[in-house]
């Protein structure tokens, strides 16, 4: 059986109610005894509005008013969905991205002004067409496999194309690609937003060019570049820092420390005052040396360079650093200091050797040769001399000159010394020249293991040991004299005695007799020794003579 509609439903209830309303009224009337028409139909009239109005209210009039209230809500709904659709359909139309809706085969069902600027083409050349008349031939099959194949699954890709304008230029698009579904679930359609990112990836390629040829400069430089922001980290530091230090970039980017503790402790805090003073801002360039502990233990000296940095705005960055290792020059530097030191010593040690010799020639040989020339010109001048006379004068004037040149060939075996080994040497060749010329015998002996003796202390001690000598020779008239040198661990022993005839010391000094004494003395004074002297009359005489080693 067919059903009703709601509408025919309604109007048959109406109908059903009116009847049944007019029946009841017609039944109250009919129970009236009453004769008035018009009183009758003023009954009729009441009652049916009584039992009709309530019926049609609730089967008529209230449903039509809901249709009518739903009616104005739907049109006010699909007028603010018209207003939004506009304001969508406004918006998409005037984005700067390009947007392109396809249907479920990638046929082009619309798109926005911005792809038609971006592409060349027009929205009519575009339209029912697929986007392949984009493609660039720079990617492969592959690439577009898998695109399609994120899409077509459900899920929204993301990635660049490189498409071809309509001009034949090539142009980069950042694309996202969404899957639209229906009611059912299904794929009906694709819309692609998609942004022009040539100019971009210009900038970005030209960027990391850059960046690489600065990162090449920098990395490469010999010396040790580092930028220090302005709370002293460190932003940059070249390869160069484990060529000087060992330790790596990593190391000093990670260990914010790492700069202050591999400086040098006496350096320290030459170094920290310097890295106060930099936090300012306003102060400009600034250098400063230092030395640091490498890795490996050893001590290397670093030349410092920093200035301040600045952006393009102005902004303070920090400050940029280099650091050159000047080792080696700072070692040359020692080795020229020391060697000019060593120059200078040497100079004064010859200026010291030339005036003592001087002295010493003055002293003695310039006496002599004096003494030699008066004598000469005395003989010269004599008319008559007898023999005795002349043969003293000339034995006295060849034991001057012997005396001459014992003292020259002694200050040249002096001076010819190469070591302390020499002195025994030196003073027992003496000793032997001296004997064969004298009525003594002369034993001489040495020991212990010579030790480091100047040449300068070796010639004046040689003085005292030629001195003491030619005393004993004119004086002491001895037949025998004993040498000893004698080397011990802190100073240096020189022991001369002879059997003659000894001295009064006191009277010999007080009368002014003790000229070759005093000589020895004032020469063991400059050696910081000691002279020891022991005589008796008629025993003879023992020299003893103490001089630090040094």
């Amino acid at each position: 059986m067919k059903k009703l509609s709601t509408p025919s439903r309604f109007i048959l209830i109406i109908i059903g109610g009116l009847f049944v309303s007019e029946m009841i009224s017609m039944s109250f009337i009919g129970a009236i005894d009453h004769d008035s028409y018009l009183l009758l139909s003023i009954i009729d009239s009441t009652l049916m509005v009584l039992l009709a109005t309530p019926l049609l209210y609730y089967f008529s009039l209230r449903p039509l008013l809901q249709v009518i209230s739903e009616r104005e809500a739907e049109i006010t709904q699909r007028k603010q969905i018209e207003s939004q659709l506009r304001i969508q359909t406004k918006a998409l139309e005037t984005a700067a991205n390009g947007v392109v809706v396809t249907d479920k085969e990638g046929k082009i069902l619309w798109a926005n002004q911005a792809f038609a600027r971006m592409t060349g083409y027009s929205l009519e050349e575009v339209v029912g067409k697929k986007p392949d008349f984009l493609n660039s031939g720079t990617h492969d099959s592959e690439f577009f496999k898998r695109l399609w194949g994120t899409i077509l699954a459900g899920d929204v890709w993301y990635g660049e194309v490189t498409n071809r304008r309509k001009n034949g230029d090539l142009c980069i698009d950042e694309q996202t690609i969404t899957p639209v579904f229906n009611s059912a679930g299904e794929i009906e359609n694709f819309i692609a937003i998609q942004q022009d990112i040539t100019d971009r990836k210009r900038d970005e390629i030209a960027l990391r060019e850059s960046e690489e040829k600065f990162r090449t400069f920098v990395d490469w430089t010999y010396d040790w570049e580092a930028w220090l922001d302005p709370e002293e980290r460190i932003v940059y530091t070249s390869p160069s820092c484990g060529r000087i230090t060992g330790f790596s970039h990593d190391e000093f980017i990670r260990d914010a420390d790492l700069l202050i503790r591999i400086v040098h402790p006496e350096d320290r805090k030459l170094y920290q005052d310097h890295q106060d003073l930099v936090h300012n801002e306003m102060v400009g360039p600034l250098s400063t040396e230092f030395r640091i502990i490498a890795k490996d233990g050893h001590e290397r000296w670093i030349e410092h360079n920093c200035r301040p940095l600045y952006g393009r705005d102005n902004r303070y960055l920090g400050r940029r650093v280099s650091n050159r290792d000047i080792t080696e020059r700072k070692n040359a530097e020692k080795t020229i200091k020391e060697r000019e030191q060593k120059e200078n010593i040497l100079t004064t040690t010859i200026h010291s050797m030339q005036m003592d010799i001087a002295r010493d020639l003055h002293d003695t040989v310039g006496q002599n040769i004096s003494y030699l020339r008066m004598k000469l010109d005395h003989l010269s001048g004599m008319n008559s001399l007898r023999d005795d006379e002349m043969l003293a004068d000339i034995k006295r004037m060849s034991e001057v000159a012997n005396d001459s040149y014992d003292l020259i060939r002694g200050t040249l075996a002096v001076l010819q010394s190469e070591n302390s080994a020499d002195l025994a040497r030196l003073f027992s060749r003496y000793a032997s020249q001296i004997e064969e010329r004298s009525s003594f015998k002369v034993r001489f002996s040495s020991k212990g293991m010579p030790s480091q003796f100047s040449a300068k202390r070796m010639r004046q001690l040689f003085y005292i040991y030629r001195e003491a000598l030619n005393n004993i020779e004119k004086h002491a008239e001895a037949s025998e004299v004993s040498i000893e040198l004698a080397w011990n661990h802190d100073h240096l022993s020189l022991n001369i005695s002879d059997n003659g005839c000894g001295f009064d010391t006191m009277n010999n000094i007080k009368h002014g007799g003790s000229y070759g004494l005093k000589f020895m003395q004032d020469r063991v004074d400059l050696l910081d020794g000691e002279l020891i002297l022991e005589t008796s009359l008629g025993v003879g005489t023992k020299l003893k003579i103490n001089v630090p080693l040094g």
